[in-house]
């Protein structure tokens, strides 16, 4: 290959790592117009189709549909009855739906509530010298932990595992911070644990 021929060959290279966040953000943001979609769809099959000129119409009125009830819930929440009924109802109802409670903690943890002993981070040994980072779904009193392995760069994809406990070193640091590690492949991952090991009370030093 001519000094000329690489020449060329690194600029498209330079090119391809310039544009890679922005297209890796069009697929994120990608991924997230597809998932408000999916959850118009009940309204979809509800307004009806024959009064919006074509499909895509049909489908952006169900997606102002479904922002106008995310405001109307916000503004319930912060009455005190939108809030006794929405607890009567997670009580009585929701809370009997496993899934529902992890994606509470999930979405409480996102909006910076605590929620002690649950979607706590923590590193998991999953093999001799090699840990993942690891979130800690159910904590009991006794016996195995419930652990949810996310895979980076998407998170709320991964796997669950019942482990023991000597296999789980749990993380003082923020459910945020953590996410974030995951969304950037693991940069700042380090200085995460470093950081949660300094918070501990009596923890060890740790070496860079």
């Amino acid at each position: 290959m001519t000094r000329a021929s690489r020449s060329i060959v690194n600029i498209f290279i330079e090119g391809f790592m310039v544009m890679l966040p922005f297209l890796i953000s069009y697929i994120l943001l990608g991924g997230l117009f597809d998932a408000l979609m999916a959850l118009t769809q009940p309204l979809i099959d509800v307004l009806p189709a024959g009064i919006f000129p074509d499909a895509w119409t049909h489908r952006f009125a169900a997606a102002a549909a479904l922002l106008v009830i995310f405001f109307l819930a916000g503004l319930a929440a912060r009455t005190s009855a939108g809030r006794r009924l929405g607890n009567w109802v997670e009580d009585r109802v929701l809370s009997r739906f496993a899934p529902y409670n992890v994606l509470r903690s999930f979405s409480r943890r996102i909006a910076g509530r605590d929620v002690p002993d649950e979607l706590q981070p923590a590193l998991l040994e999953s093999n001799p010298g090699v840990r993942e980072l690891a979130f800690i779904v159910e904590n009991p009193a006794e016996g195995d932990l419930t652990v949810f392995v996310p895979l980076a760069p998407t998170p709320g994809i991964g796997t669950l595992q019942l482990v023991s406990r000597d296999k789980v070193e749990p993380l003082d640091a923020p459910f945020m911070e953590a996410a974030g590690c995951l969304f950037n492949w693991g940069a700042g991952t380090g200085e995460l644990v470093r950081g949660s090991r300094g918070r501990a009370p009596g923890s060890p030093e740790t070496g860079s």
